[in-house]
């Protein structure tokens, strides 16, 4: 649990602790904050020591390296993955869900669109989701080498969603609607014979300002995509 004041620090952090009574959740709680919070690039292991208030060694001894740290960071990130938004009957149903439910922790966690581009051998939360999702694309009809390759194309599609809206679509409600405004008045008043069709695109480019349209959207097509292929399967294996 974090604090809700100014000082983003996790709880307990601030005062020295024991190095006796440290242990391996502390570390990796507070590393995936200081990720979420400030990026990646915050994250050491002198700064983990000096907000836990021990020396390095005492880390390196519940944490091997930096790679170990990260992907620790990864497997808990990853215990935020609600999986009773995939249990669905119907599969297309279960992949929005899987698709929306990787996006709430992508939200929660910042960083997890850095730590799931790592290469690196995934342990439990991890392995459970890809087992999941490859259990719902077998059941949709696709062979195993084709099911594979659709989840890593929709996990790195949600990734770049998230991204893209993050980086497209930041800031508050109010900011939002301000450059939305800005986007209709400047496609809006393109010279119409020049530009026709974005003149008449400039109230949907205008609303795309909006983060969970934006990313419904985006899911809708997946979604399509995998629907089209899923047709195609049965079509010439009937």
């Amino acid at each position: 649990m974090f604090n809700n004041n100014n000082d983003q620090t996790p709880e307990g952090t601030k005062k020295r602790k024991s190095s006796s009574r440290l242990n391996r959740e502390d570390i990796v709680t507070l590393a995936l904050h200081i990720a979420d919070t400030e990026g990646i690039d915050a994250v050491s292991f002198r700064r983990l020591a000096q907000e836990l208030g021990v020396t390095p060694m005492a880390i390196y001894r519940h944490v091997h390296n930096k790679d170990d740290l990260l992907d620790a960071m990864t497997e808990h990130m990853l215990a935020s993955f609600d999986i009773s938004a995939v249990k669905e009957t119907n599969w297309r149903d279960q992949v929005r869900g899987l698709l929306y439910a990787l996006r709430q922790v992508l939200l929660i966690h910042p960083s997890g669109k850095t730590l799931l581009s790592r290469r690196s051998l995934p342990a439990t939360n991890r392995l459970k989701i890809f087992e999941l999702s490859l259990g719902i694309l077998r059941s949709a009809g696709f062979e195993s080498r084709e099911a594979f390759y659709i989840f890593e194309h929709l996990l790195n599609q949600v990734v770049s969603l998230v991204a893209a809206g993050d980086g497209y679509v930041q800031g508050t409600e109010e900011e939002r609607s301000l450059w939305g405004a800005q986007l209709l008045g400047f496609y809006g008043n393109l010279p119409q014979q020049e530009y026709p069709s974005l003149v008449e695109a400039a109230p949907n480019i205008a609303a795309s300002v909006d983060k969970d349209r934006h990313f419904k959207f985006g899911t809708d097509l997946l979604v399509a995509g995998v629907e089209a292929m899923a047709a195609s399967v049965r079509l010439n294996n009937p």
